[in-house]
């Protein structure tokens, strides 16, 4: 709030744009025109009331070559990476989900094929055991994490993804053979335990930033995981989950020069040395010998040289 001494208050009015303002014809009499500024080659004239700050609403105005969005093959290579993940992870599922339901339908008892260590005849789970599941929330819950995991792997790792993902399934199965832990051991979960460990540390390894970024979502998304590889809960697994997660950090490690890599790294610009390279250049022109008008031999000194 604020108090004047006299009824009327002189204000200045709103800035109406494309209009000359008050204060540019202060100094020049009513009567004489606003001068209209000149519009170069390159600008393009405001028009009334239009916003100045937004330029690309501006008539004739393009935006430069790299803001126009992605190239058209850019975008197709990118659909078929898509297709590619998810294709492939959904036939697994497909895989996965009709022996399960056939099971449970026909009663086969299917899940005596489970991963047996050190037995002969239990040597057949390192293959069966991802498609064998205890019930409805076994399989529910590894679907979702493999979904997840085995898409980004397919995506992110396109060259390589499909190779990680077969090491994946028999690597865990093989460990989880070799460990002699007893019992019988079935779910995809050994699979999600290897392909999260290796999303997680291929991508702290490789130091490529979208590869970190993928990681720190595993981290995000799965972290609390980790507590699967204790013996903490009855009945379930700890050991498929430690050979899982081994198995995908050796993957990690051994597969660490294969599929994306980080780009490399600029020179960094060393003022000094272009500075001796361009004296270096001045002294070779200084003393090369000039070529004569004819372009035959060095051309005659000065003082050789008729007027």
């Amino acid at each position: 709030m604020g108090s004047f001494p006299n009824e009327r208050v002189d204000a200045t009015p709103n800035p109406q744009f494309g209009s000359p303002s008050s204060t540019s014809s202060s100094g020049s009499s009513g009567d004489s025109a606003p001068e209209t500024p000149e519009v170069g080659p390159n600008e393009v004239d405001i028009a009334p009331h239009a916003r100045p700050w937004r330029v690309s609403r501006r008539p004739g105005f393009r935006p430069p070559p790299s803001s126009r969005g992605i190239s058209p093959q850019a975008l197709e290579a990118d659909r078929r990476r898509i297709r590619h993940a998810l294709l492939l992870t959904a036939g697994a599922l497909v895989c996965i989900w009709g022996v399960f339901l056939i099971n449970l339908q026909f009663e086969l008892g299917l899940n005596r094929f489970g991963n047996r260590p050190l037995r002969p005849g239990g040597a057949v789970g390192i293959l069966a055991m991802p498609f064998l599941h205890g019930g409805w929330d076994h399989i529910w819950g590894n679907t979702v994490s493999y979904f997840t995991l085995s898409c980004m792997l397919l995506y992110f790792y396109q060259s390589m993804g499909l190779k990680v993902l077969l090491w994946s399934w028999l690597g865990s199965g093989f460990l989880l053979w070799a460990s002699g832990a007893p019992g019988n051991h079935i779910g995809l979960s050994g699979v999600v335990y290897a392909l999260a460990a290796f999303l997680f540390l291929s991508g702290v390894i490789r130091k490529h930033a979208i590869l970190m970024r993928v990681a720190l979502v595993v981290v995000f998304l799965y972290g609390s995981i980790v507590w699967g590889v204790l013996p903490i809960e009855v009945g379930v697994s700890w050991q498929g989950h430690l050979a899982g997660a081994f198995a995908g950090g050796l993957l990690a490690l051994v597969l660490r020069k294969e599929g994306p890599q980080p780009p490399p790294i600029p020179e960094e610009w060393d003022a000094d040395e272009e500075e001796n390279e361009a004296d270096d250049d001045a002294a070779t022109n200084v003393s090369a010998p000039r070529a004569t008008p004819d372009g035959v031999g060095p051309a005659p000194a000065e003082e050789d040289v008729n007027p």
